[in-house]
């Protein structure tokens, strides 16, 4: 099959109609992605988006308030016949099941996005689709068609030369009439941004009908199959309950005056997974059969995220991402290491399970090694590289894995394929009640727990010290905070005082330890108890979240841990400002919604931080969110700020001005945003002011809360 390309405001014809072109997903087989092109012709597609490639296989996907434009192909405009069209097939079809998630059945991802970050409004550029059944199993779309009609309950009439942009507006900048949380526009393409994959949120549909994103979804526009209807008379009047075929079309003529011509730009199709999750791990099944590879009966063969969306709470430094975990308590965490960047992976398939010693003949110097052996594998197998903090593994063990070895003096050892090392291996402690031994591994792989010869499993525990930090909490910088951190009294089984000079290894997440090592010959920074305690200094970095600060004696058994909440810096430049409904008028009060907010270190502020809110022609409306300081507090959530303004107005003009000004500091020296907004001036009566300043608060949370996430999921 040969592709010819014309230049420029022509069109591009494919040769053959009826045959799949050899452009094909390098995914594999069962995938639920579109599997190929069968057929296209642009006219007029944007420069740079004539890839075909990048309609097929997973989508990759940006932010609400920037789309991802590296896989992202334009369809078109509107034209003489046979129009712009994209032809998908997909190898497997697409069934109308009772058990697909939410009803949907299919999605279409593009590179749609919020209009400021307002989910009220959006950039759409819309396509209309049409599916269509093999029925005659020939694998070329000759059998019935079917079109959705969509909200504006459209036909194939409007192709190939398109319409006018309809009344309400559906293509380009386009504002959400409806004020009631419900979307005006539904049923067809390129209407809904498309996130950076989480999870399985690439097989997760988005409510169509509901303002903002659903939870878990990775965007992208829903359909169900039921609302295809026939486009002639050689399809059935009631429709059908599966197709091979889907054909996205441009049908709407514009001219952007900033963004130029409105043509669709898609960037994958896929097929909704059923809503079953046979093992509880969070993970839908028909995603760890389709995409993962994993194992859906089994919650330690599982996908872990790499990284959360801000959309979704985001991940600060410290944020546990995820954890699998089988029935005997082997498990492997994931914790973020904060800001990840440059091209990267967004997922990562991990897999515990007891093996057998791949290297009975390689022995570790001067121990023995135990039956305790076990393969922690994953997609990553430098967490390093994979820009996340090194994974905790907990090796559980059984009384008969270490027969004939002191338990007290096990060790893991990771085999490199030649030796067994311990490479990567930090904070090891032991729990010798409940048989489990944990440390942090910069690299996944196999492990085996050694030791030397003992009396194996032995009544014991495991002793936890309470370290204190002084002060409680700190904030980013560059250096940031100094913080000393004493443990309590440490008793032994006897009660008496821990010896003077036992070591401990310590450890810390973003920070370093500053104190001195009291013994040069021992790996890692050690500190030597003194009068039965133990004392040391860290001084915190850049990156905000929680540190985690560690203090192992040894032998592993003695062992702290103090999870230190680091806040970003005050924000900075530039924040930009937005309303948060549309149709709003003066006197108010007003909503309005900000971007999000971040430090100078590219930090995301926090919920316990504020803004200072001054307006110019106007006043805040809502509640001051920290009265003890000076100025107009606005508290903040998932790093953005929502408020409400009433605007001052003048019964001389129709229309009212009012200037927004946020600062980083209550003494308002540090200007971070700006903006001016002109509103319809509508005299309210006096007796629904107050009810309905406190309605538009309400509001404004809400839409911010729908918008970008109410908290923080874990699977």
């Amino acid at each position: 099959m040969v592709f010819i390309t014309f230049p420029r405001r022509t069109a591009l014809v494919l040769c053959c109609f009826f045959s799949l072109v050899s452009v094909h997903a390098t995914s594999l087989a069962e995938d639920p992605w579109a599997d190929g092109v069968v057929s296209y012709n642009a006219i007029d597609p944007v420069p740079g988006f004539a890839t075909l490639e990048h309609v097929l296989g997973e989508p990759v996907g940006g932010s609400v308030y920037a789309a991802s434009n590296s896989k992202t192909y334009s369809v078109g405009c509107p034209g003489p016949a046979p129009g712009s069209y994209l032809l998908l097939k997909f190898n497997t079809p697409v069934e109308d099941h009772p058990d697909n998630l939410m009803g949907y059945d299919f999605i279409v991802y593009s590179n749609s996005f919020w209009a400021g970050g307002d989910p009220y409004r959006k950039w759409c550029e819309p396509a209309l689709i049409e599916i269509s059944e093999d029925i005659n199993a020939n694998g070329v779309p000759d059998d019935p068609w079917y079109v959705i009609p969509g909200s504006r309950n459209l036909n194939r009439g409007v192709l190939p030369q398109g319409i006018p942009n309809p009344t309400p507006s559906l293509a380009g900048n386009v504002l959400n009439p409806n004020t009631n949380g419900t979307e005006y526009d539904w049923g067809y393409a390129e209407l809904t941004p498309t996130l950076q994959k989480y999870l399985d949120s690439f097989m997760r549909p988005d409510d169509p009908f509901t303002v903002g994103l659903t939870d878990r979804s990775g965007g992208g526009d829903a359909f169900d199959i039921r609302w295809a209807v026939p486009v002639d008379e050689t399809g059935l009047p009631e429709g059908i309950t599966r197709f091979h075929f889907l054909r996205v079309s441009a049908f709407i003529n514009m001219v952007d005056s900033v963004l130029g011509t409105v043509s669709p730009e898609i960037s994958g199709a896929a097929t909704v997974a059923r809503d079953v999750d046979t093992d509880g791990d969070g993970i839908l099944d028909d995603y760890e059969i389709r995409v993962a590879d994993t194992d859906p009966e089994r919650p330690e063969s599982t996908v872990l995220a790499l990284e959360i969306p801000q959309e979704y709470g985001g991940s600060p430094a410290g944020t546990l991402l995820g954890e699998a975990a089988d029935a005997r308590g082997n498990a492997l965490a994931l914790y973020s290491s904060g800001l990840r960047t440059d091209v990267r992976n967004f997922n990562c398939m991990v897999d515990i399970a007891d093996v057998d010693d791949p290297a009975t003949g390689t022995d570790i110097p001067g121990l023995l090694k135990s039956g305790a052996v076990r393969t922690f594998d994953s997609s990553e197998s430098d967490f390093n590289t994979a820009q996340v903090q090194d994974a905790r593994l907990t090796l559980a063990y059984t009384s008969s894995e270490i027969a004939g070895l002191d338990e007290a003096g096990l060790q893991p050892f990771r085999y490199d394929g030649a030796q067994f090392t311990q490479d990567g291996i930090t904070s090891v402690t032991r729990d010798m009640e409940s048989n489990q031994l944990t440390f942090h591994s910069r690299y996944a792989g196999l492990f085996v727990l050694a030791s030397v010869a003992g009396d194996g499993d032995i009544p014991g525990g495991s002793g936890v010290i309470m370290l204190r930090a002084e002060p409680s909490s700190g904030v980013v910088g560059e250096p940031g905070d100094l913080v000393s951190f004493t443990s309590d009294p440490i008793l032994l089984e006897d009660d008496s005082l821990l010896p003077d000079g036992t070591l401990f290894t310590l450890a810390a997440t973003l920070g370093s330890i500053v104190s001195p090592d009291a013994d040069g010959a021992v790996p890692g920074i050690q500190t030597a108890s003194l009068g039965g305690v133990i004392a040391f200094q860290w001084r915190c970095g850049a990156v905000a979240g929680l540190a985690e600060v560690s203090a192992i004696s040894l032998d592993g058994v003695l062992h702290g841990r103090y999870a230190y909440s680091l806040a970003p810096g005050p924000a900075t430049s530039p924040v930009e400002i937005f309303t948060a409904r549309p149709n709003q008028t003066a006197p108010g009060p007003v909503a309005f919604i900000t971007s999000p907010i971040y430090d100078a270190f590219g930090n995301v502020l926090t919920g316990e931080q504020t803004v200072t809110l001054a307006v110019e022609n106007g006043a805040p409306a809502g509640q001051d969110a920290r009265p003890d300081l000076p100025g107009h507090q606005v508290a903040l959530a998932n790093g953005c700020a929502a408020f409400s303004v009433r605007v001052d107005t003048d019964n001389k003009y129709d229309t009212a001005t009012v200037f927004i000004y946020l600062y980083a500091d209550p003494e308002e020296t540090a200007l971070v945003g700006s903006a001016s907004f002109i509103f319809e001036a509508v005299p309210m009566p006096l007796g629904g002011a107050l009810p309905a300043a406190a309605l538009l608060i309400l509001c404004a949370v809400a839409a911010l809360k729908r918008a970008v996430g109410s908290s923080r999921r874990t699977p």
